[in-house]
């Protein structure tokens, strides 16, 4: 654990932490103090990752989570109480784009599974965290959500429906977490280097059209993909003292120079 650093004596729970901005999130809130616990489905990745955290000197725990079930996020949260201590510091970053097609030819399933990982996940992650942050009053929830939210794309609308929920259960738990100094934000982290964005290019013009297969494309090829280590300088921002003023708010990475301004 980094001495002095600003996230020390706290324990951080990061979903998705196994590759690109969980896994980024995960190394720098351990690399600043943090106890680090890393959940994914993927456990090699995670695995991983959590070795090359300990290898530094900090603490880091591997723990196997699948955000969409009740059980699983229930049993992970209580083995990383066990052995880190109380969570006060939790990253939602686990998502799914889905299959991005049109309405009339997207499965109910396809439908529900969106919202299952992007919204629900976040929700029993956050309920799991939520007392014992209340009883430390002190705590930090960071969505991480996505433009998509606010500006529609076609054939995408699982992602950005259920982003756009995320959106709102993050303004209501700042609302449920003031009396207990616990900020809760959201973050649009932009195009980010992602596995995410990977499979996304690898889907078929034929399967997802034109537009859609271009867009894709255009985002790698026009150097417009971030590495997720932007991202997560933004996410550890939010997880300091400074940030309970940005309670309720969604903050774009653009705006992280202009807030640490601010401080």
């Amino acid at each position: 654990m980094t001495e002095g650093g600003i996230h020390a004596g706290r324990v951080a729970f990061v979903t998705g932490a196994g590759r690109g901005i969980g896994a980024a999130t995960a190394r720098l809130l351990a690399h600043e103090g943090a106890a680090v616990a890393l959940a994914a489905r993927t456990e090699e990745e995670i695995v991983s990752v959590a070795h090359e955290i300990s290898s530094r000197g900090c603490t880091a725990l591997p723990v196997s989570l699948d955000v969409a079930d009740e059980d699983s996020v229930s049993a992970c949260f209580e083995r990383v109480r066990a052995e880190l201590g109380n969570v006060t510091i939790l990253i939602n970053n686990a998502g799914t784009p889905g299959v991005p097609l049109p309405v009339a030819a997207t499965r109910p399933e396809e439908w529900r599974r969106a919202f299952d990982v992007n919204v629900t996940g976040a929700f029993l992650c956050a309920r799991e965290a939520l007392p014992g942050m209340a009883s430390a009053n002190w705590g930090r929830i960071v969505n991480v959500s996505s433009a998509a939210a606010r500006h529609p794309v076609a054939g995408m609308a699982a992602y950005g429906a259920s982003k756009a929920a995320l959106d709102q259960l993050t303004r209501v738990l700042a609302l449920e977490g003031e009396p207990y100094g616990i900020a809760v934000t959201g973050v649009y982290p932009g195009v980010v280097d992602t596995r995410m964005q990977e499979d996304s290019r690898g889907f078929g013009q034929e399967l997802i059209g034109k537009q859609l297969h271009r867009m894709f494309r255009g985002y790698r090829d026009f150097g417009m993909l971030r590495p997720p280590e932007e991202p997560a300088e933004l996410i550890s921002y939010l997880c300091t003292p400074a940030a309970q003023r940005l309670s309720g708010f969604i903050i774009r990475l653009e705006q992280l120079e202009a807030i640490k301004g601010e401080s």
